[in-house]
């Protein structure tokens, strides 16, 4: 896949705590973080939709203004094929990531998939209990995109707010996770503290073998 000159600006990832509370594109991010490897296997939290909706209640208890699409208060019917369309937007967010972080072209068809998403929704005014007006997105189609957008407008903001520059995958050669370093430094180079101890774990183990290898 050919270089990118100027990847799409902005991106992905596993946050801690404080981060998923400050950054406001951590739905997507989250929703990428849901495939991870586990002993050399990969491990996929959404399995079934029971597994889907039990996520979507914890990411919207952390991220609960990306949630919130106006006019969709309707229950969510957690099906298979609502399963399959958040798989399949799942698969675009991890690929233009993968894109970003590795400075590849932008494959088109990443983005079409998160743009059939956008065109449900439209943004409208409403007026605050102050009395005020203020920006909120309605989405023409509530019953199929409760889900949905929220998850692809967090994924807009994404790829358009943030700086690139900061979005990286973990540097554990056994992770998968996207992260998005809000350091100072910028020089963040593993998702967590539990990956960054397994990595250099595993860096320590490879030269003692070799150093014993050299003197035998």
């Amino acid at each position: 896949m050919p270089k990118a000159t100027h990847p799409i600006g902005t991106l992905i990832t596993s946050l801690a705590a404080h981060e998923v509370q400050t950054i406001q594109w951590a739905l997507a991010l989250k929703l990428i973080n849901t495939e991870t490897i586990d002993r050399g296997k990969r491990q996929d939290a959404l399995a079934s939709p029971d597994d889907l909706a039990r996520w979507w209640d914890r990411a919207c208890e952390r991220c609960p203004d990306e949630c919130a699409v106006a006019r969709a208060s309707d229950p969510i019917s957690w099906t298979s094929e609502l399963l399959v369309a958040v798989k399949v937007l799942r698969r675009a967010l991890r690929a233009l990531a993968t894109q970003v972080v590795e400075h590849l072209a932008v494959e088109e068809k990443d983005l079409n998939t998160i743009n059939a998403i956008l065109a449900r929704g439209y943004t409208a005014l409403e007026i605050t209990e102050q009395g005020t007006v203020k920006t909120v997105v309605r989405s023409h189609t509530p019953e199929q995109s409760s889900v949905l957008l929220p998850i692809a407008l967090s994924g807009l903001r994404l790829f358009t707010e943030s700086d690139w520059r900061r979005l990286h995958q973990c540097q554990h050669d056994r992770c998968i996770v996207f992260f998005y370093d809000s350091t100072k430094s910028g020089t963040r180079r593993w998702c967590s503290p539990e990956c960054m101890n397994r990595a250099r774990s595993i860096r320590h183990y490879q030269l003692m073998k070799k150093k014993t290898e050299e003197l035998s």
